[in-house]
């Protein structure tokens, strides 16, 4: 009778330890809202997605592989909600998992991770965006790209393929990533570095403090399509309220160049939060910059399900015709030296 009960407490402890070895989550965002935006006498309204945060659909997992060594995969996919859609454009071809598609490594030595994902340099984009880089709210930054000169290669400017990244381990707050990404697809791929390319992130994020610096490059098929990014971003949460700043140039190998800069706020109101930004773009040797004032409201439901509202306006100076959109969501391009302006009231859940 002992043997047999240690026996079935030996094989439920084993069997305890290869269920707890790994672990496979589904996950999503299902964000949609009504909209509003207005450009060069135009107006259009409709329902759009991704106003607070961007919609999906993913699968991730651990496994541990003993020895403080653990191996894990991510799978995201985009969400089109408002009209049924999926998958969408990586910036060669048609991808299912869009968003990210990675398999990795982890242990005291760090992670390294293959596959599809976030470069280094857009972070500060969105970590230093009170609005994140989604809705009518969101900063101009990526507007920033291909708008001084045609040349530019935008390739790599939130995402990319084919990448080899290494991730610091956890060092009281300091934080590294490194990422190179082999163009392989590339439209121009005979012989040539086109869509290559390589970034690192580097900074510190403990207590109130959080600052970050990112550089990168992304080759095109010739020096003058190249494409250099560098950006730094930082913010300080005061518990009342929670000011952020972006600064980020981006320019090519002809010598066209844009800088942005941006200036945020959030503040926690009750069981939601106030959100606001403003920001500059100037354009070199131009007179085509625009600014973007932004301000929104977030009313948390739940921990999952929120209400949301933002308003946005771009003023342009010049002929750069920047104007306010949102996914599905565009009245075209502004009129030069014209504003443009947008709303939004959506609902956001997350599971």
């Amino acid at each position: 009778m002992k043997k047999s009960l240690l026996a079935l407490a030996t094989l439920g402890l084993f069997a305890g330890a290869a269920s707890a070895q790994s672990s496979v989550t589904l996950f999503g965002i299902v964000d949609a809202a009504y909209g509003h935006v207005s450009a060069g006498g135009k107006s259009v309204s409709g329902i759009s997605n991704s106003g607070y945060n961007s919609s999906r659909l993913g699968f991730r997992g651990v496994e541990d592989l003993g020895g403080g060594l653990k191996a894990g995969f991510w799978l995201e996919a985009a969400l089109g909600n408002d009209d049924g859609t999926t998958g969408g454009s990586n910036g060669l071809t048609t991808a299912y998992f869009n968003r990210r598609s990675t398999v990795s490594l982890m242990g005291g030595f760090g992670e390294i991770r293959l596959g599809r994902d976030y470069t280094p340099t857009f972070w500060n984009t969105t970590v230093y965006d009170p609005f994140g880089t989604n809705g009518v709210g969101t900063s101009n930054t990526l507007a920033m790209i291909g708008r001084a000169s045609g040349t530019s290669n935008s390739i790599a400017a939130v995402r990319a393929n084919n990448t080899i990244a290494y991730f610091l381990p956890a060092m009281g707050g300091i934080s590294g990533q490194f990422q190179y990404a082999f163009g392989e697809n590339g439209a121009a791929a005979t012989g040539t570095k086109a869509n290559n390319y390589f970034g690192f992130r580097l900074g510190y994020a403990a207590g109130p403090l959080s600052a970050h610096f990112a550089n990168g490059k992304t080759s095109g098929t010739t020096g003058a399509a190249d494409t250099k990014y560098t950006n730094i971003g930082a913010s300080f949460d005061m518990g009342v309220i929670k000011p952020m700043m972006f600064w980020g140039t981006e320019k090519n190998g002809a010598g066209a160049k844009i800088t942005g800069v941006e200036l945020g706020l959030v503040a926690p109101v009750g069981a939601g939060e106030v959100r606001a930004a403003w920001s500059k773009y100037d354009v070199a040797n131009s007179a085509n910059d625009w600014n973007k004032l932004a301000l929104g409201y977030v009313h948390n439901l739940s921990k999952r399900t929120a209400l949301y509202g933002t308003y946005a306006r771009v003023t342009n100076k010049g002929a750069q015709t920047v104007a306010v959109s949102n996914n599905g969501l565009s009245a075209g391009a502004a009129a030069a030296g014209g504003n443009s302006t947008g709303y939004e009231f959506g609902v956001r859940h997350s599971f």
